[in-house]
């Protein structure tokens, strides 16, 4: 129990997590909406993945056979891989740059995304438009990421010339 306790203490009274991180995490609503979409989209690229298997009857494991469903595989697979670096940054960002603007990325990525997965499963070709722009979103998101952290570090530095760098990322909206 006193170990606990000791561990607590040595935890809180790290430097680097000061009172305004501590209360982000409880100021995050828009944040906490975001994971319920990402499940239901990788719920509903299976489903489609599973429907295309059984009309052109491809058994599990095989991942090769009619060009649709290859085209259905992949949009489904390529959109999982993506999915953990975007909730990464999307959490990065909204925590120390801006939920709003955080949030408002995280509508825009999954839009594309889905996009993506009807071109794909479409055409070849019709996955490129929404393809750019989720990487377009995920470069957004992971530049708001750094601008937060940094306005954060630099900030809880007691150094004037650190704070007279981090001023601009202050004015961007950045803590």
């Amino acid at each position: 129990m006193e170990g606990s306790i000791m561990s607590y203490q040595l935890f809180s009274s790290n430097h680097l997590l000061d009172s305004r991180l501590d209360r982000a995490w409880l100021n995050i609503p828009l944040l906490h909406c975001h994971p319920c979409p990402v499940v239901l989209f990788l719920a509903y690229f299976t489903l489609q993945v599973i429907y295309a298997r059984r009309k052109h009857k491809i058994s599990p494991p095989q991942t090769t056979g009619h060009p649709e469903f290859e085209r259905i595989f992949r949009a489904q697979v390529n959109c999982s891989e993506y999915f953990p670096i975007f909730i990464s940054l999307l959490w990065v960002a909204g925590i120390f740059f801006h939920q709003g603007v955080a949030a408002a990325c995280g509508l825009l990525y999954l839009y594309t995304r889905f996009k993506y997965f009807q071109g794909y499963a479409a055409a070849a070709q019709g996955r490129l438009r929404p393809l750019y722009a989720s990487a377009w979103l995920l470069w957004l998101l992971l530049g708001l990421a750094v601008a937060g952290l940094l306005a954060h570090f630099l900030l809880s530095v007691p150094s004037t010339w650190l704070a007279a760098l981090a001023r601009p990322l202050q004015l961007l909206g950045a803590w």
